[in-house]
């Protein structure tokens, strides 16, 4: 039977701070140390850390409450207004959750799942974030160049979530129960 509720114990709630945490620790390094990657790598540990808090909660909304925390201490925590990241943050955690399906404490650890939840996560997160960036104008250019800027964008931030997501697989693989 699946659960829907947002009853979570003490030990979820940790993992999805803990994810939260991490996610958002290492996209600020990943953004201080090379920043002429312009948060590409922070899509790597979006991927790992929400493929994570689903695979080792288990429960249903436990990875939208991780984006939820982790969009709202972007929001905080980035020094230019970035308003887009709790949006797309929130809207990649509600497509994950949802793409695992109703019997999300039983398919939540098969790589299958994860990298399907985790792609369709990617995509929505990339959508977001470059409509709302190309409606405020932020990418003032030709439409053709607009659009070679969707298709590279999306495409980085697919491969590099769906890696952090196979280092999920790779723990699960190797820890789990």
């Amino acid at each position: 039977m699946a659960h829907y509720g947002l009853r979570l114990s003490t030990k979820s709630l940790s993992i999805i701070a803990l994810s939260a945490a991490f996610y958002v620790l290492m996209g600020a390094i990943s953004g201080l140390v090379l920043p002429a990657a312009r948060g590409y790598p922070a899509h790597f540990f979006r991927g790992l850390a929400m493929s994570a808090a689903g695979a080792y909660t288990r429960r249903m909304w436990s990875v939208t409450v991780m984006s939820l925390i982790s969009g709202i201490l972007f929001l905080v925590l980035v020094p230019a207004p970035a308003p887009y990241l709790l949006f797309s943050t929130v809207a990649a955690g509600l497509l994950y959750d949802l793409s695992m399906g109703r019997n999300y404490p039983d398919v939540c650890r098969k790589r299958r799942r994860i990298t399907v939840a985790t792609i369709v996560s990617g995509l929505g997160e990339a959508v977001v974030a470059l409509g709302i960036l190309t409606y405020v104008g932020l990418f003032g250019a030709q439409p053709s160049a607009i659009a070679i800027i969707w298709i590279v964008t999306i495409a980085a931030n697919l491969v590099l979530s769906t890696a952090g997501a196979q280092v999920t697989v790779a723990l699960l693989r190797r820890y789990a129960k």
